[in-house]
């Protein structure tokens, strides 16, 4: 049980994330800045601690591209929080279950059972409610489709990292960080130079040093996970950054979060739950067999 409930504490933590990265922005660090600053931070001390502690770099061509794949995810999610609502952004990027239980069945050949199919309809429809009931592309902005995209890249590299082979944390972690500054950079020059005031001195100190405290821990322990628990499972895990993220986005950003929203968020938690109860149940069963 231990890669649930430390996926599971990440999850929360990760629903938080928005608040460092509009923190940063408002000391002039917009767009993909604020989130490649820190991701940067994270790549410092995880390359550090690999060259002290003299950890061996050794993983498959599949965990690294999965790694690849996390980090492109990580880069897109943090972007994605700074062009629109944080509630948008976190419960679109939680269709990544939807991704990851089609991955699994068609690339990992494992079951597709009757209540997956419910839980996946769920979920989809709790993201329609979430985006106010819209079916036209022209209701998503460009935070929405980032978000999409960062669930997309974090279905697959999940699924790449968990039947990648043995790979240790630290080094998937030093992978993923560097490749999610290495995305941010072209998302960042297209946004423009950061904001020249007196905050930016102040933000890229901040940004490097919350990035080795704060998101590094985090990823480590979601990439650990990673690697123990199938990518729906893991990901319907996930979902506890709904409750963190969207609960403290609407309170402290006033962000809308009417009927629609409320009923939306239900039914994706409910979905995670469910899928998430069915994997541990069929976990278990095979243990005791």
């Amino acid at each position: 049980m231990a890669p649930v409930w430390l996926a599971t504490c990440a999850a929360a933590v990760w629903g938080l994330w928005w608040i460092p990265i509009r923190y940063l922005e408002s000391l002039g660090l917009h767009g993909a800045w604020a989130g490649m600053t820190m991701n940067g931070g994270a790549f410092l001390v995880a390359l550090a601690w690999m060259v002290f502690s003299r950890s061996p770099f050794q993983m498959s061509a599949r965990a690294l591209i999965g790694a690849v794949l996390v980090g492109v995810a990580v880069s897109t999610y943090s972007t994605a929080l700074t062009y629109t609502d944080v509630v948008r952004a976190v419960l679109l990027f939680y269709l990544a279950p939807v991704w990851s239980k089609m991955i699994e069945w068609a690339f990992l050949r494992l079951p597709w059972h009757w209540w997956t199919t419910l839980a996946l309809i769920a979920a989809l429809l709790g993201a329609w409610l979430v985006l106010g009931a819209e079916t036209s592309f022209d209701a998503l902005n460009r935070g929405d489709v980032l978000s999409l995209v960062s669930g997309l890249a974090w279905a697959a590299g999940a699924a790449l990292v968990f039947s990648g082979g043995a790979a240790g944390a630290m080094s998937l972690t030093t992978v993923a960080t560097f490749f999610s500054v290495l995305v941010a950079v072209p998302i960042a020059l297209a946004s423009g130079a950061p904001g020249m005031g007196d905050g930016l001195g102040l933000a890229v100190p901040l940004g490097l040093g919350a990035g080795a405290i704060y998101v590094l821990p985090i990823m480590a322990l979601t990439l650990w996970s990673a690697r123990r628990l199938s990518p729906t499972v893991l990901t319907f895990l996930l979902t506890a950054e709904i409750l963190s993220g969207v609960i403290s986005g609407a309170w402290l950003l006033d962000e809308p979060f009417g009927w629609m929203q409320m009923a939306g968020t239900l039914l994706i938690v409910l979905a995670a739950l469910s899928e998430v109860l069915s994997g541990l149940r069929n976990a278990q069963v095979v243990k005791d067999h």
